[in-house]
């Protein structure tokens, strides 16, 4: 064997070596722009969602300015109670993110629904006031879903069941510090890329604390409030914002109609491995009032 063609094998050797390292960098480059792209448009949504909810609390607040000061700041004896027999939800907008850490050398993997499913969702409550303190119930269950076809794919199945609990002490005319609690009851199925399937049924207590506008009336009533919590203890984070107007055509029945934000944020274990679930579900709700 000539030494030429040992160094022409040496040269080529090392041609090959720089060419992979320059195709490795340019797979991870890509791979951390795509994650980079992926974030930004989340926190984008995220920041939509929470404008949106915001518009609404100020919408309220400047419908109701025409209304009498002095049927706002009248005294109130004994409990007001309003029960909402059957309220529901149509959402406009449904938001599903999976983010699967890497696992024991696999990449793991992360996406969002394209797609989404609705299969519905029902809700009632209670709300009790006696002008100083204000006490309100509600429950719901929300089914949603949906896919990814495009590369990594994703499908997603979530069932949403909770139950809300919360306590005001007005502290200005119409607006009220709240503290709570919601549990929650999830059941999810994820098949993403070519990760192994997950499914689970966690259930979570997630302590909340928040703001409430309620302005009452003998015909309208209008009422805003916005609460937030998880801290970690059950949910990473757990938000919820809602308005809605009733209508009182006669004295003991009426029609309420709104607008409902819900972000949920969880991480859970399945099999030993971490799964990170971002879940956004808005839009309007409708149903009827019965007041006491």
């Amino acid at each position: 064997m000539s030494p030429a063609n040992g160094g022409g094998r040496g040269r080529t050797s090392a041609f090959s070596a720089v060419r992979l390292g320059r195709l490795s960098g340019s797979a991870s480059v890509a791979s951390t722009a795509r994650r980079s792209i992926r974030d930004t448009l989340r926190t984008m949504r995220k920041i939509r969602v929470n404008c949106l909810a915001v518009l609404c609390v100020v919408i309220v607040q400047v419908a109701a300015l025409p209304q009498r000061a002095a049927a706002a700041q009248a005294s109130q004896e004994g409990w007001d109670v309003a029960v909402y027999p059957f309220l529901a939800w149509v959402p406009l907008g449904i938001g599903i993110d999976v983010d699967i850490p890497p696992f024991e050398g696999d990449g793991g993997g992360a996406g969002d629904i394209v797609d989404s499913r609705f299969d519905g969702a029902f809700l009632a409550g209670v709300a009790a006031s006696n002008g100083i303190w204000r006490i309100e119930g509600d429950a719901i269950w929300a089914g949603v879903g949906g896919d990814r076809v495009e590369r990594p794919h994703l499908t997603v199945d979530l069932d949403l069941i909770y139950g809300h609990a919360s306590l005001g002490r007005r502290v200005a005319p119409d607006l009220y510090l709240t503290a709570g609690v919601r549990r929650l009851a999830l059941k999810y199925d994820i098949t993403l890329g070519e990760l192994p399937h997950f499914s689970r049924k966690p259930g979570l207590w997630d302590p909340l604390v928040g703001i409430g506008w309620h302005r009452p009336g003998p015909k309208v009533e209008w009422h805003a409030s916005f609460e937030g919590g998880g801290f970690g203890v059950g949910a990473d984070v757990d938000l919820a914002s809602t308005i809605h107007l009733d209508w009182k055509p006669v004295r003991h029945f009426g029609f309420t109609g709104g607008y409902n934000v819900v972000y949920l944020k969880f991480t859970d274990t399945v099999a030993g491995r971490t799964v990170i679930v971002e879940h956004t579900v808005h839009g309007p709700v409708v149903g009827i009032g019965l007041y006491f």
